[in-house]
């Protein structure tokens, strides 16, 4: 696969099992599935890591390696979303309302995510496909405007897999050229079992 860019990304909110899209005040849209498109300003990056295990271990006997396995697998995604609004922010990562402000709740919501990347020889996608995991908030460095620039800055989330019930493993990558290949809407049920696509689910649907 040669990839380049990031042409889609979502992001979702499951029941605390892992088991059920979330949807509507209690999820991120009518149907569940909040689209990263122009309503955030996109997203910047996604840095996929631990889509295997970390490094081969071998077992040694009679003075020759005899057999060799991989290290368990830990997938993480670090998501840089240009513009993420604060009631979206709060509920992937946790953060509950006090008062009139926001702080960190006792426990982490269960969500999700995908990320769409476009081919560099077709037209076709591979899609990245975390359906259950843990988001943490970035850190945020705030740099002083100047008198030639302002310094904006972005919203980031790490996001960490953990075993779905639903595939009964930690993610799925399906590609555009495989010939088992349907849809979208196919690959999204096949993760997400109770998901069903609603006029709703386009971009910035943002709860």
């Amino acid at each position: 696969m040669l990839l380049h860019g990031i042409k889609d990304a979502w992001v979702f909110l499951k029941s605390a099992d892992g088991k059920s899209l979330l949807v509507k005040t209690d999820g991120l849209s009518d149907n569940g599935l909040l689209e990263l498109g122009h309503d955030v300003l996109g997203v910047a990056s996604a840095e996929i890591k631990g889509l295997d295990g970390s490094k081969l271990e071998k077992i040694s006997g009679n003075n020759t390696p005899q057999y060799s396995y991989a290290d368990p697998l830990n997938p993480t995604v670090a998501l840089t979303i240009n513009s993420l609004k604060m009631m979206t922010y709060a509920k992937l990562v946790g953060l509950e309302k006090q008062g009139t402000g926001w702080q960190m709740a006792d426990t982490k919501p269960v969500g999700g995510c995908v990320v769409k990347a476009p081919h560099m020889t077709d037209d076709g996608f591979t899609y990245f496909c975390f359906p259950s995991g843990n988001f943490l908030g970035g850190d945020k460095k705030l740099d002083s405007d100047s008198d030639s620039k302002k310094t904006p800055v972005t919203d980031t989330l790490n996001f960490a897999a953990i075993d779905d019930p639903n595939i009964n493993d930690v993610y799925r990558i399906y590609d555009t050229g495989d010939p088992d290949w349907k849809d979208e809407d196919t690959m999204f049920k096949e993760i997400l079992p109770d998901y069903n696509k609603t006029a709703t689910a386009a971009t910035g649907s943002q709860a």
